[in-house]
């Protein structure tokens, strides 16, 4: 009876995105070096299909990045420069939080990646800028072409303080986002 079942594939962009799920799944969950037989575990399919969709390595890091770039990018938005300051901050702060539980522990390796990959260090410079237009137009009235004021709530808000607040110093995510707005309205009053 087993043989006459119809066996059920993915199709080949089914399988890719399987695959991709799974490498950016284990980072999430903190694992730093997954291996092949994990991302393969992970995704529901063979070491030999990884490489059949990547033929390196360094093809499925970037393929990550692009979907992780995406999902953080879909995160963004701009707030309306004429709603109340601390409207503004929480919106920002909010959106902050979202980006940093996206991007917890994938940040860390991309960052690594990045100072050896270009393709990796273009695609997440680009997620970047755009985050920084985003508070650059949400923030206008107060930033009003200050770049070093505009630097400064780019890191306030930015993947790097957050990181320290919650890694190192042990701050909750609630804690965290407290000092964020609280620097924010202080460089921004």
């Amino acid at each position: 009876m087993a043989e006459d079942r119809v066996r059920r594939r993915r199709n080949p962009e089914q399988t890719r995105n399987a695959i991709i799920d799974a490498l950016l799944e284990l980072l999430k969950a903190g694992q730093f070096a997954p291996t092949t037989k994990d991302i393969a575990a992970r995704a529901a399919t063979s070491e030999r299909s990884i490489f059949v969709h990547f033929p390196g390595r360094d093809d499925l890091t970037i393929a990550a990045v692009d979907r992780q770039s995406e999902a953080v990018e879909s995160l963004i938005e701009t707030v309306s420069p004429e709603l109340p300051l601390e409207q503004r901050v929480e919106s920002a702060v909010r959106q902050s939080a979202a980006i940093f539980a996206l991007q917890r522990h994938p940040r860390v390796l991309g960052l690594l990646g990045s100072q050896v990959l270009p393709a990796m260090d273009i695609r997440m410079r680009l997620t970047d800028r755009r985050i920084r237009e985003s508070l650059r137009r949400s923030f206008a009235p107060e930033v009003d072409g200050d770049e070093e004021l505009l630097d400064t709530v780019d890191a306030t808000l930015g993947w790097p303080f957050r990181q320290h607040l919650v890694e190192r110093l042990g701050r909750s995510e609630a804690e965290a986002s407290a000092a964020v707005r609280r620097t924010l309205l202080g460089l921004l009053r």
